[in-house]
């Protein structure tokens, strides 16, 4: 991602992937023994566009939308909202997404949705992308809703098809914690953005790079640009310690530079399908110890005792497709 927009954008992940939470109200029962939740499903998701947004938009967010799900599996039930420029159109998408959200869940009070925090005027103005999780305790209906805009990025722009692509894999990942409950969720999920952000970043821009069109090299030089935040670690610090905020983007950076080594380690079988599958029964230490043989404690200390004091060249050595023998030199 362009470095230019990336405190917004970590700014804004933090707040929409915690958009699931609501105001307190009383818990309702649920019967999900039918639940589709975590499975890979057959229907496919809507799409719903501000007035000003180009049919070339649509068209170009739904291809990518393919790739990630046929790449990763297609998990639901999802929404797209696509946000243009014009206020006074997302002024007119949100009250088309307010009525939505009424009628999927009606227990969900509607000036709470007209008033949350971050609607789609707020996105028409600043622009960014981000997940909305809807699965808890007061909602009828459970579901994932990606919000992609017209700038910071661009369609037109190279990585508007990265972070759709980053912002899906956010769906993978959650959609194998099944819990309603937030704290639990967390928990597994982990609060701090290292493991989603990172897992998301590096697998986004591992597929994107492999897309017919583009150019060759560009996995490593993403991947080679990331390694500046090294020099924004403070002395003693883990990526694992780092909130989100104004410091993200070196979590975000390199906690994509620890699932890199975590695979090269192990496998990308490993990581996408072995650790996310036994998720929600092992919890995340015991998935983690499950599927890599080490504790995530002690892979984080390798990560920055040993991995992070190579040489950039013997960084670069362990993506895929350039392997020179990393593992011998450890």
């Amino acid at each position: 991602m362009n470095r230019r927009y990336l405190y917004l954008y970590f700014l804004l992940v933090a707040l929409v992937l915690n958009a699931c939470s609501v105001e307190p109200r009383d818990e309702l029962t649920f019967d999900d023994s039918r639940d589709s939740w975590g499975k890979v499903i057959e229907l496919e998701p809507e799409f719903y566009a501000a007035e000003d947004v180009s049919q070339e938009t649509i068209s170009l967010t739904k291809q990518y939308y393919k790739i990630a799900s046929e790449h990763w599996g297609k998990y639901g039930p999802m929404e797209f909202w696509l946000v243009g420029e014009s206020e006074i159109a997302a002024r007119k998408l949100d009250e088309q997404y307010c009525a939505l959200r009424k009628l999927k869940s009606p227990s969900v009070p509607e000036e709470y949705c007209l008033n949350r925090g971050h609607n789609f005027v707020k996105y028409a103005t600043e622009g960014n992308a981000g997940l909305n999780l809807r699965r808890n305790k007061y909602e009828e209906w459970s579901g994932f809703l990606i919000t992609m805009t017209s700038k910071n990025p661009s369609p037109t722009e190279e990585d508007y098809k990265p972070v759709l692509l980053h912002e899906y894999f956010h769906v993978y990942q959650q959609a194998h914690v099944h819990t309603r409950d937030e704290s639990q969720r967390e928990r597994m999920s982990k609060k701090n953005p290292w493991w989603q952000e990172g897992g998301a970043e590096y697998m986004a821009q591992l597929l994107y790079s492999k897309q017919e069109g583009v150019r060759e090299g560009y996995f490593k030089e993403v991947m080679n640009r990331k390694l500046q935040s090294i020099k924004d670690l403070k002395e003693d610090q883990r990526i694992d310690q780092i909130p989100y905020g104004p410091n993200a983007r070196v979590a975000y950076d390199l906690g994509s530079w620890f699932i890199a080594f975590l695979i090269h380690k192990t496998s990308e079988e490993a990581y996408r399908v072995g650790f996310f599958n036994a998720l929600n029964d092992e919890g995340f230490e015991g998935s983690f110890v499950k599927n890599f043989g080490t504790s995530s404690d002690q892979m984080l200390d390798a990560f920055h005792n040993e991995f992070l004091k190579l040489s950039t060249e013997k960084k670069l050595a362990i993506l895929p497709n350039l392997q020179v023998g990393y593992k011998e030199d450890l």
